[in-house]
């Protein structure tokens, strides 16, 4: 966790410079609360998670990679469930900002690393899964806070026929 943390500051302190380049109008690092929903067939375990996100973009269109990092568990069956990670990278399509308000849709693919853990006669175990993502964001300018936005969205991780992995988030993202 340290390790990536340090990546993603020392990436960020790069930004300035690379928002003067040809390839990218701007870019952004932010952080979002998100309210994860695992379910499992009719029952759902809903452990929170803190994703990190940077990202640059080139005229409404944007690549965004993020890491997703689990907060706490919740459980099912008396199942403990856990989000232990999740790495993603997103295609993001930006619309207009009109009137401070704006609408992103994230196209990508994610990984996501889950553990299990309960009685003995129950699946224990660490799973990894891996497939498109997607999720869409509203987003407010703060006008008191220059380069600022706040968010709130959706996020679908994983889905299949037994389980699915999703979030609704609520986070902040600062502009270079």
């Amino acid at each position: 966790m340290i390790k990536i943390i340090f990546w993603l500051l020392l990436i960020s302190f790069s930004f300035p410079s690379a928002a003067k380049s040809p390839f990218v109008d701007s870019t952004y690092v932010g952080v979002d609360y998100i309210l994860s929903s695992i379910e499992l067939r009719d029952e759902r375990a809903k452990p929170s998670t803190t994703a990190f996100r940077i990202g640059a973009n080139k005229e409404r269109i944007g690549l965004e990679a993020q890491y997703l990092r689990g907060n706490n568990t919740d459980n099912i069956y008396r199942m403990e469930f856990d989000l232990e990670q999740s790495i993603a990278l997103y295609l993001v399509l930006q619309s207009k900002t009109i009137s401070g308000f704006g609408l992103d849709v994230s196209l990508g693919y994610a990984v996501t690393d889950m553990t299990v853990q309960g009685p003995a006669e129950t699946y224990n175990g660490e799973d990894t899964y891996s497939s498109f993502s997607w999720g869409i964001t509203f987003h407010q300018k703060i006008s008191y806070i220059e380069n600022t936005q706040l968010r709130f969205g959706y996020l679908s991780l994983y889905k299949d026929d037994d389980i699915s992995i999703s979030g609704i988030s609520l986070g902040v993202i600062y502009q270079f």
